[in-house]
């Protein structure tokens, strides 16, 4: 009997230990993505599994986005106030090609659609959108929302395709070559402030 006590709490231990430690490593952007579906569950009438039903609905891939490669994370700063009103909208980091009007429609979509709430510090949200298509190798981990579509026929360059031509026109000192690569990189990543820090070298031609 003493030896199957024993033998449960060192189960407990292990299951709810490991539970601990779990939560504990969590990422930034997965603590990131936690904190920002507990709000929309908050505010959002529905929740944030209906906010990201419509999104799923309502946006599409632009085709002139798809043809020429445009990957990214557009990142979305709102102002819901407490009684419901969306009274600020700014997309942070623009992908262009018609996305950031599919983004801008999507959102006007949601109106009339939030609930009321008793504290300001309620109505802020950053919202991290990806658009990413097929076979196209790029940082996967901070998007809150994502459309996938199709490549356009042919694989578009990966992440390493750009960082390894940073790298190479850093290095030589051609600085003015190595702002249009890391452009590509901040719409991509753009919560890597490494990109940010490269480009203002860059600019200050790498002091």
């Amino acid at each position: 009997m003493k030896k199957t006590i024993i033998l449960l709490f060192v189960i407990t231990q292990l299951v709810f230990g490991n539970n601990a430690i779990s939560q504990e490593t969590k990422s930034i952007p997965e603590i990131r993505k936690d904190n920002l579906i507990k709000l929309l569950n908050y505010r959002y009438k529905g929740g944030y599994y209906t906010f990201e039903k419509l999104f799923n609905k309502t946006v599409t891939y632009p085709p002139a986005a798809k043809n020429s490669c445009v990957v990214g994370i557009s990142i979305v700063a709102l102002v819901v106030d407490c009684k419901g009103e969306i009274t600020d909208i700014k997309i942070k980091t623009p992908l262009g090609y018609g996305i950031d009007g599919e983004i801008s429609n999507f959102f006007q979509l949601t109106v009339g659609n939030w609930n009321d709430c008793n504290d300001d510090k309620y109505t802020k949200f950053e919202i991290p959108i990806q658009f990413i298509l097929e076979g196209t190798e790029t940082n996967i981990t901070d998007a809150l929302l994502v459309i996938k579509d199709e490549n356009p026929g042919f694989l578009c360059n990966s992440d390493e395709y750009y960082l390894k031509r940073i790298e190479k026109y850093m290095e030589k000192g051609k600085y003015k070559k190595v702002i249009p690569y890391l452009d590509v990189m901040i719409r991509r990543d753009p919560y890597n402030s490494h990109y940010y820090d490269l480009k203002k070298k860059a600019i200050n031609g790498g002091k």
